[in-house]
């Protein structure tokens, strides 16, 4: 979600917040149809004017995804957004996070926007959604409450696990999932919640490639860690048509949600007593050579 629509514009002063944004266009969208609304015949041209750039719909190009901004060009759209001090350092940060290639980078520069954020607009970031997809034992122990003999002991839980974690990262992580609210405890135990919320497409997929790589991490200590009768791995290597991408994606997915019908309903019937990790990943070995 990129910002509440035109009518529910964050104003500081006379200047659009850029802070809560996790994507630099979503803001400039915003930023443009705020100086529209206030500004009778306020155009493209009119701001690349007061940014000192000669290509008229330049801010166009940008919101549009065509163009990109170089370091040089942040400054002068700084300037002409009217933005100042930690403001206009969190609309830098932001755009070298946008554009930032590896995802290293672009965590390092989701922590400074964090650290730029007024404490109390940090929620717009909605933080808590990235942190929990940050570390393994957060799924699991979110789905872990559930279980009928569920004790909320960290040596109870690790001596559960099979995937290694320190009694103090099991105290943190339940801590946090607490605090959040992607789990609640109540007179009678522990209930997970179903509220998880991301800020946007650049900040939701950091999230979950950095989850799928904690997956794969975990994947490759069962191999040794369980007997094979525990553990089901396959692997299937095939050719395909091009074209056929898009439904073999589809059929992957509908095969993860009947599982996950099939095992909510046998919970329902019989109780849960495991939790089970499911992964699935499909992509190609070759590309298609350019005639």
């Amino acid at each position: 979600m990129s910002k509440p629509a035109p009518t529910m514009y964050q104003v500081e002063g006379k200047v659009l917040s850029a802070y809560g944004y996790t994507d630099f266009r979503a803001y400039l969208r915003d930023f443009y149809a705020f100086r529209k609304d206030g500004q009778h015949g306020y155009s493209y041209r009119a701001f690349s004017k007061a940014a000192g750039f000669s290509s008229p719909n330049f801010l166009k190009l940008v919101i549009d995804g065509e163009r990109n901004i170089s370091p040089e060009a942040t400054h002068k759209f700084i300037k002409a957004l009217g933005l100042k001090g930690q403001m206009a350092e969190y609309f830098d940060t932001l755009v070298r996070m946008n554009q930032a290639r590896s995802d290293a980078d672009k965590e390092y520069y989701f922590a400074v926007l964090q650290k730029l954020t007024p404490e109390a607009k940090r929620r717009d970031l909605n933080t808590e959604s990235h942190k929990y997809l940050s570390h393994w034992l957060h799924p699991v122990l979110r789905e872990m409450v559930t279980l009928t003999d569920f004790r909320d002991d960290p040596y109870w839980i690790a001596r559960r696990l099979v995937g290694h974690a320190a009694t103090g990262e099991i105290a943190q992580a339940l801590q946090f999932l607490i605090k959040e609210g992607f789990v609640e405890k109540t007179a009678d135990g522990y209930h997970s919640r179903d509220n998880m919320v991301l800020s946007s497409d650049e900040v939701r997929n950091l999230a979950i490639r950095n989850y799928h790589r904690q997956m794969l991490d975990q994947a490759k200590e069962t191999l040794e860690a369980l007997a094979v009768e525990e553990r089901e791995f396959g692997a299937l290597t095939f050719v395909l048509p091009e074209e056929a991408l898009a439904e073999l994606k589809y059929k992957m997915k509908l095969f993860r949600r009947e599982l996950h019908t099939w095992a909510m309903q046998v919970v329902g019937e019989k109780g849960g007593e495991i939790i089970v990790q499911v992964n699935s990943q499909m992509y190609p070995h070759t590309r298609k050579m350019a005639p």
